[in-house]
């Protein structure tokens, strides 16, 4: 246990230590080879890597550890100027003025924002370049502090040459990094065989053009570089400025190239080729990030409207849009679907129209003339008849658009297919249709007498108690007429329950034509009847009552029956079950003085 935790920490502290050694060693090694392969000025080479790859570290490494790399990056910078013949003093003047520059160009970049760089994003490809650019003002003006020899010159080209190293080297590395941690940007065999082609077709574009010193050709190679950029992006400018650069490097060292036709001294050269390769960078780079930053912005927008078609097509909404001026329609796919049209082109506006229901074209008419004419939106429902004769139900909401480019007004909108919400609404409304007759036989069936068809006790008892409180509310006058059939247990036992059964029919039904629209006739039960007459007096419930008893001893003889009938007028204050009692007592005089016959209850 002891052994592997002591393995664990010893793999740890290389991790920890190698990186920083690697940064140093690649810092030494690109500043052996940038100063080998020029014949720069005062030991300074046309290119310095080296600030691009110690600007590269220090936006990748983490805070705590940039100590390290800044270190190992100082000891191979004092490293290589002292190899290059430099004193020991100028040495360390430059090392402060390569390290300040790389620092001060990580702090800017990262103290503007705390996201990593982005070269698809011109905002973000802005701060790298004013981080670079004031970060080597910096450098090179302490540059020319510690020369043995200031000038102005050393001075440019000491800026020229390290702003050209951050610029193309830096965006390199941190593109290599994202491909290595696999982030935004993804290796594949194609995109390999793409960059291979691009900087092959710079390589032997810029080979040529430097391989001759007769015609002036250096836009050859910028050409080159901008077919790379379109085709690669932010890698494709800065690989191929680099390779520019690497070239146009040995051709000055071996004295030829297109810039020997300028006619001054080798300072003056180096001076002109650094722009030029500064000019080809912000040429090319600058493209790449509004190309790649149009290609996300396009895929963002191709995303949305997929999310957006899948969202219309779940929903069943699609948008239109009309132009007033020319009266162009403009469809989405979900609109096409819900007309039943195949194809990408929206018929004219009238054949648009023409697809409604004819009974709803002009409502959808007057909608559109009136949200154009006033200038304000509308919505409507309406039927659209697909052309193979299916209807569908739809809804339709638009706006005002005034942001025309030809400042006429436009109209905006959404048509949403509602057959299914129509259909359910429908059946909801038929659903509820029925459970109201249901509901209204069963009130029927719970307050009618099964037999005769009149209303039977419970509910000639309601509307008993509601004419009795009408009475006590406006002191209107109330009466009841009860009655039963003369003989009728004889009748059973004579005829049959069966005639018994049409012999009560009968007589509600006899009973029932001779009352006037507000009475109600119930049966209490058995042969026993209950008319509830309200605003009727005693003498109004008498002649209503006789006019009741002649109808039924004339209805019929087979068997002929009569009723007798006892009449009583509610009483002040009297209760519904005290006026009823004393209609039964009428009732039964009317009875034993020989039925037939109705009397009044006193």
């Amino acid at each position: 246990m002891e052994m592997a935790r002591a393995d664990i920490c010893v793999a740890a502290s290389l991790r920890l230590f190698l990186s920083p050694i690697l940064t140093g060693m690649a810092y030494y090694l690109a500043a052996i080879v940038s100063l080998s392969l020029t014949r720069g000025t005062a030991g300074l080479a046309m290119l310095w890597p080296s600030s691009g790859i110690l600007f590269a570290v220090l936006l990748v490494t983490p805070r705590h550890r940039i100590t390290w790399h800044v270190a190992a990056a100082a000891i191979g910078s004092l490293a290589a100027n002292l190899h290059a013949g430099t004193v020991l003093a100028t040495s360390i003047g430059f090392t402060v003025a390569n390290m300040g520059e790389s620092l001060s160009a990580a702090w800017l970049l990262r103290a503007r924002s705390r996201c990593r760089v982005s070269f698809v994003d011109p905002g973000s490809l802005t701060r790298f370049c004013m981080a670079a650019l004031l970060a080597t003002v910096l450098a090179a003006t302490i540059a020319v502090i510690v020369s043995v020899v200031p000038s102005i010159g050393f001075w440019f080209s000491w800026f020229t040459t390290d702003l050209l190293g951050i610029l193309i080297v830096t965006p390199l590395i941190l593109i290599a990094e994202r491909v290595i941690r696999g982030g935004s940007v993804r290796l594949t065999r194609k995109a390999v065989i793409d960059a291979t082609f691009m900087f092959a077709l710079v390589t032997v574009v810029t080979g040529l053009t430097f391989s001759q010193s007769s015609y002036p050709l250096l836009f050859v190679p910028m050409l080159a570089v901008l077919a790379a950029t379109f085709r690669l992006g932010p890698l494709g400018a800065a690989g191929g400025v680099l390779i520019v650069t690497g070239i146009s490097t040995v051709a000055i060292g071996t004295g030829s190239g297109p810039h020997v036709l300028v006619h001054a001294g080798p300072l003056a050269r180096s001076l002109f080729m650094q722009f030029y390769l500064l000019a080809l960078f912000a040429s090319a780079l600058p493209i790449a990030t509004l190309l790649a930053a149009r290609s996300r912005l396009t895929e963002q927008v191709a995303e949305k409207m997929r999310l957006l078609q899948l969202a219309e097509s779940a929903a069943h909404v699609g948008h239109w849009r009309l132009d007033t001026a020319t009266g162009t329609i403009t469809w989405s796919r979900e609109v096409f679907r819900i007309h039943g049209i195949d194809g990408e082109v929206p018929p004219a506006l009238d054949a648009a129209i023409e697809a409604y229901h004819l009974e709803d074209r002009p409502l959808v008419s007057e909608r559109l003339e009136e949200a154009i004419r006033d200038n304000h939106g509308f919505a409507f429902t309406a039927r659209i008849i697909r052309p193979d004769g299916e209807v569908r139900h739809v809804f339709s909401r638009g706006e005002i658009d005034g942001n025309a480019d030809d400042g006429a007004p436009a109209l905006f909108g959404i048509i949403q297919d509602i057959t299914a919400q129509v259909a359910h609404e429908a059946a909801l409304e038929e659903a509820r249709r029925h459970a109201e007759d249901a509901a209204a036989k069963a009130t029927i069936m719970a307050e009618t007498d099964q037999l005769t068809g009149i209303a039977n006790r419970r509910r000639t008892s309601f509307a008993l108690d509601q004419a009795v409180q009408v009475s006590r509310d406006t002191g209107r006058s109330v009466a009841v007429a009860m009655f039963d059939i003369d003989h009728f247990k004889r009748i059973n036992d004579t005829y049959g329950h069966q005639a018994g059964d049409e012999v009560l029919k009968r007589v509600a039904a006899d009973a029932g034509k001779e009352l006037r629209s507000a009475d109600t006739l119930g049966r209490f039960g058995g042969e026993e009847f209950v008319i509830v007459l309200p605003d009727a007096t005693a003498s109004v419930a008498m002649m209503v009552a006789e006019r009741v008893r002649l109808a039924i001893e004339a209805g019929g003889d087979n068997p002929r029956v009569t009723i007798s009938v006892g009449v009583a007028e509610l009483a002040t204050g009297e209760s519904c079950e005290s006026l009823l009692k004393r209609a039964d007592q009428a009732l039964y005089a009317a009875k034993r003085e020989g039925r037939n016959a109705l009397r009044l209850a006193a």
